[in-house]
């Protein structure tokens, strides 16, 4: 598997990830680096920073630090500080596939502004576990599905499909297009997006209890900028646009937008 292939599913996403920066870097050395033999395990650590919506479904946007951690055991075991964890059980020629198990962010009072003084509950961060699995088409193209639970006993649950295209190189930038589409079931759909009777009479706008079902679709763009054989600076941005019942939400329709959108830059280091 292919570290810019699997970004943790957040609403943000995401879709921002560092990892595609390290592995392009292994690929493709800057002018007087050499090749070297791939190593069983790669370290990469990394800082930077992220804009990205204050919740899911917000207008308004934040800016917070990304610390970045990156461990790969020869391609069947990462963890990363965006991605999470991802273990391919199957490692097969083409097909790619096992358990992760990632974090999604929650909204905080600070993040939600007046609406948490309005009746719009904070959500706090969750984890979740799942399994996945994904095929390359080619050596550039990839395409894969993901399902994930949250673990906290919430009874949420997210799915998403995707499809990974590496671009060709520019010089020594190695860059890569993803797509993807991401589903809630009814719970995660109502956590994120309902609106009690309780908020709906401070807020002024009708009840909502929406069904599960596509929740949102993105594109996102990364690059890798090589500074030497060990560096970098990693680039990604990404637009999503809230879908159905997502996108008919009170919260996104009254004091959001369904057009979310993040980017994201780091510093890389990797050994």
């Amino acid at each position: 598997m292919k570290m810019s292939r699997l970004l943790a599913l957040s609403p943000v996403l995401l879709a921002l990830s560092v990892s595609t920066g390290a592995g392009a870097a292994e690929q493709e050395q800057p002018p007087g680096g050499s090749d070297t033999q791939a190593k069983p395990l790669t370290v990469a650590l990394g800082a930077g920073a992220e804009r990205l919506p204050s919740w899911l479904g917000a207008a308004d946007s934040k800016t917070r630090g990304v610390p970045y951690i990156n461990i790969n055991w020869q391609e069947r075991v990462e963890f990363s500080t965006v991605d999470g964890l991802v273990i391919d059980l199957v490692h097969q020629d083409r097909w790619h596939g096992g358990l992760v198990g990632t974090m999604l962010w929650g909204r905080s009072r600070s993040d939600l502004g007046t609406l948490a003084d309005r009746g719009v509950p904070t959500l706090n961060n969750t984890l979740q576990a799942g399994t996945y699995l994904e095929y390359d088409v080619t050596k550039a193209l990839s395409v894969g599905v993901r399902l994930r639970h949250d673990i906290q006993g919430t009874g949420a649950a997210y799915g998403d499909i995707y499809a990974s295209l590496d671009l060709p190189a520019v010089g020594y930038v190695e860059h890569s297009l993803r797509v993807a589409g991401e589903a809630m079931n009814r719970t995660a759909m109502r956590r994120f997006f309902g609106v009690s009777s309780e908020a709906a009479a401070s807020l002024g706008t009708p009840g909502y209890r929406p069904d599960g079902g596509l929740s949102q679709v993105s594109v996102t763009y990364d690059a890798f900028i090589p500074t030497s054989q060990s560096t970098g600076v990693a680039f990604a941005a990404s637009y999503g646009r809230l879908a159905h019942n997502a996108a008919d939400s009170p919260l996104v329709q009254d004091f959001g937008r369904s057009s979310q959108r993040s980017l994201m830059a780091a510093f890389v280091y990797h050994f």
